[in-house]
């Protein structure tokens, strides 16, 4: 049995507005290059800081992560710890709720590399750091990060696959009434079924 102090922990927050095959690639590539990761909390937020307002519902949200989340054979849970939470979602204070939630765990926090290139200016970004052993950044745009000459050698960057989707790229497509690709077919069947995203 595998104590609860020895369970290296992935956080991966977004907006998952919706969940697609570029968030897909992101997570099975985290499992393959930090093997001994034992599990991911999946945090949708409600409202990003630098980003705005969600478009669905708290409850479409969480029914579409569940869904796809029920593709994959890693562990992988899904947390309301944002979503719930009023007004804008801050990464400092989440990683310091889920340090009271599990105390003996240690955490590891993955982010974009659009977020990489301005993680200076989040919330608290220095003790971001102390409470955690790494940041993984995963590519969106390109095979080469820049470098972000304002951090330090804390971060590490995945090889995962250049896939591109965004989640705002695939709520214009619906919104003009075209059915994207780049969505797992059940999360794509809840959307279509719900009429979410159409204008």
């Amino acid at each position: 049995m595998i104590e609860e102090s020895q369970i290296l922990t992935g956080i991966f927050g977004g907006s998952f507005d919706p969940p697609h095959e570029g968030h897909s690639g992101i997570l099975k590539s985290f499992f393959r290059e930090v093997p001994d990761c034992r599990e991911v909390f999946l945090i949708p937020n409600r409202q990003n800081p630098l980003k705005g307002e969600k478009f669905s519902s708290p409850e479409n949200i969480l029914e579409m992560l569940n869904l796809f989340v029920s593709e994959f054979s890693e562990p992988i849970r899904i947390l309301d710890l944002e979503l719930n939470h009023p007004g804008p979602s801050y990464t400092i204070q989440t990683i310091q709720k889920l340090k009271i939630l599990y105390p003996n765990r240690e955490f590891v926090l993955l982010i974009g590399e659009d977020n990489y290139s301005n993680f200076h200016e989040w919330k608290s970004y220095q003790r971001i750091l102390d409470e955690v052993r790494n940041v993984f950044v995963f590519r969106r745009f390109s095979e080469v990060v820049p470098p972000n000459l304002k951090l330090f050698s804390q971060f590490q960057f995945l090889k995962n696959p250049l896939i591109p989707a965004s989640s705002t790229d695939l709520r214009q497509s619906f919104s003009q009434s075209v059915i994207p690709d780049r969505i797992p077919k059940k999360v794509l069947d809840y959307i279509l079924k719900n009429g979410l995203y159409a204008q």
